[in-house]
């Protein structure tokens, strides 16, 4: 008997369901992919438990026959490519026939489609990959895609999903990159029986923008549209102040695919230069048309990513059109409302506060007398440093206390009884401030000092989804926070004493840190108090003298845990003398 043996359909399907299905937004994917490419305006998305329960894709394309729909169903079956040689010249999403029977074979589904000429429509029903029923049904032409019990036959596969809001946050991912891809389709997403997102079809990609993104970050993006080495760059790349720490808002579609290119995200931050600091990743959203020819769509099973034939002068060119674009006035910073300048005088070498004073000012203008003391206030001076900035008047009281060094700007080094220490200042500082926040957030609420001009600010309907649960938390800690319309936010007035407020680019930070850095073993408040120290914390690089490093140790003891920041990282190295001495050869 011979040891290879030719797999049976239904588990040649679980298979490539392996490759295709990842999550429940694979299946959005393929299905909206599907939709786009029958021609559908309208697309309508209905989720339940994040994808898990259910998942069913409508839309209003041109539907199939019944002898399609049923050959739909067996791999490999695609009208949209019938030879080795279309392969060359893919300008559809989909093109492999593996979607359909993939997802239907790790689930209970039901597919109703009708074209406009047919007098009826036709109901599959499917379970496991096996057909069950056929049907007729009468309904408008387009079709229906219902998925339940996703992996009901793969328990294995089931129990790696995430938790309903983190599946749901995938979904939402995959309807965002949908939109900004075919910004004329009509787009909506139902989950739990409730509207998340809805998307207006539009002509101008300036509104998709907006509908997206929200008006703050759209009016910080700078259009481009050149024709370079038989490629059609059109789109638009952020000023530098929406570099965040994430990659989230960069979009790359090419040829109507949404898809991932380090090689072009790489280019486009060269373009950026010394204006992005290291770590940072700046908004763009970006559309690439080329011959399909040069392309090679089909190097990745959810056909994420591409090769571009002759890559090379269109990343260079890519990288010096962003330069020159970044060199204009279009893309100078615009003048802001009122930059809080804040002013504390704690007694030398102590932790306590004093109730601080708080003058506003325009940019640029003449700054009121200050106070002597230790200062916290807006580095405007530098956009790309997130640092908090502090600094000693001259006349201050002078230093008591041991001495202490500063290395690179980064770690603090001071002797003790055993030895010395080495405090890392950022870690220390974010420990610090952790524990005060979490004690307002727990506590009593902090005061505030209101704005001169309260701000309005826009959100994407993503960053918005994580910023909502923040607002009665936020409002605790001192700032006035109150929902103002669809996605938007109208800010009354910041903590007292508060540095670093940056006409709310600081809550674009904080969104950021819940994102990816806020996970830690603890609650929703522990994540929020470790975000908002993390992004007010002061920085490496940032130089301190010998009273600002005895007041960031001396608080430093003062917390209920010193030796770590709320992400688990070191806050202090002890350097023992016994372990000098050995190092020395002196034992």
């Amino acid at each position: 008997m011979p040891k290879i043996k030719i797999l049976p359909d239904i588990v040649a399907n679980k298979i490539a369901a392996g490759e295709v299905v990842e999550r429940p937004a694979s299946v959005v994917k393929e299905l909206a992919e599907n939709s786009v490419d029958a021609g559908a305006s309208s697309i309508v998305v209905e989720i339940e438990g994040g994808g898990r329960r259910l998942v069913r894709v409508s839309d209003n394309g041109e539907g199939m026959s019944r002898d399609d729909a049923l050959l739909c169903l067996e791999r490999h079956a695609t009208s949209k490519i019938a030879s080795a040689e279309d392969i060359e010249h893919i300008v559809t999403l989909g093109f492999r026939g593996e979607a359909i029977p993939s997802i239907v074979s790790v689930s209970k589904a039901v597919i109703d489609t009708k074209r406009k000429d047919d007098m009826f429509g036709t109901r599959l029903i499917i379970q496991g990959g096996v057909l069950k029923n056929v049907t007729d049904i009468g309904r408008d032409k387009g079709t229906d895609v219902e998925i339940r019990n996703l992996f009901f036959n793969l328990p294995a596969r089931r129990k790696f999903m995430k938790n309903e809001q983190t599946e749901l946050r995938y979904i939402k991912s995959i309807i965002y990159e949908t939109a900004i891809a075919s910004p004329g389709l009509n787009l909506r997403l139902i989950s739990d029986g409730k509207e998340t997102f809805s998307y207006r079809g539009c002509t101008e990609r300036e509104e998709m923008l907006e509908q997206i993104y929200g008006k703050t970050l759209a009016n910080q993006m700078i259009p481009l549209n050149v024709s370079v080495n038989g490629v059609e760059i059109r789109g638009f790349v952020g000023k530098p102040e929406t570099a965040r720490t994430s990659g989230f808002n960069q979009t790359i579609v090419v040829n109507g695919r949404p898809v991932r290119s380090k090689s072009i995200s790489r280019a486009i931050l060269d373009g950026y230069g010394s204006t992005v600091a290291k770590g940072l990743f700046p908004a763009f959203v970006l559309y690439l048309e080329t011959d399909p020819s040069r392309l090679d769509v089909n190097i990745h099973p959810a056909k994420r990513e591409i090769r571009i034939h002759r890559e090379y002068p269109v990343l260079e060119s890519l990288r010096q059109i962003v330069s020159r674009v970044l060199q204009t006035m279009s893309a100078a910073p615009e003048l802001g409302y009122s930059t809080p300048v804040t002013v504390y005088n704690p007694p030398p070498g102590s932790w306590h506060h004093e109730t601080p004073r708080t003058f506003f000012t325009e940019k640029h203008s003449e700054q009121p007398p200050i106070q002597t003391g230790i200062i916290f206030t807006d580095n405007i001076s530098d956009s790309q440093s997130a640092n908090t900035e502090m600094r000693i008047e001259k006349d201050a009281a002078p230093f008591e206390g041991p001495a202490f060094w500063q290395l690179k700007d980064r770690y603090i080094i001071t002797t003790v009884k055993e030895g010395a220490i080495i405090i890392d200042q950022h870690v220390a500082h974010e420990r610090i401030i952790y524990e005060e926040v979490l004690e307002q957030l727990t506590g009593k609420p902090t005061a505030s000092q209101q704005l001169l001009f309260p701000l309005t600010l826009d959100f994407s309907a993503a960053d918005y989804d994580v910023f909502l649960p923040m607002i009665p938390f936020l409002n605790r800690i001192g700032f006035s926070v109150r929902e103002f319309g669809e996605r938007s936010v109208i800010v009354d007035a910041i903590p007292s004493g508060k540095a670093r407020f940056e006409e709310g680019n600081i809550f674009f930070e904080y969104i950021d840190e819940m994102r990816i850095h806020g996970k830690i073993s603890s609650g929703y408040t522990d994540k929020l108090a470790a975000a908002i120290a993390c992004r007010s914390a002061i920085k490496a690089g940032k130089p301190l003298n010998q009273t600002e490093m005895q007041y960031l140790a001396d608080r430093l003891f003062a917390t209920k845990n010193p030796f770590n920041c709320p992400h688990g990282r070191p806050t202090i190295v002890k350097l023992t003398l016994d372990e000098l001495d050995r190092r020395f050869g002196r034992t």
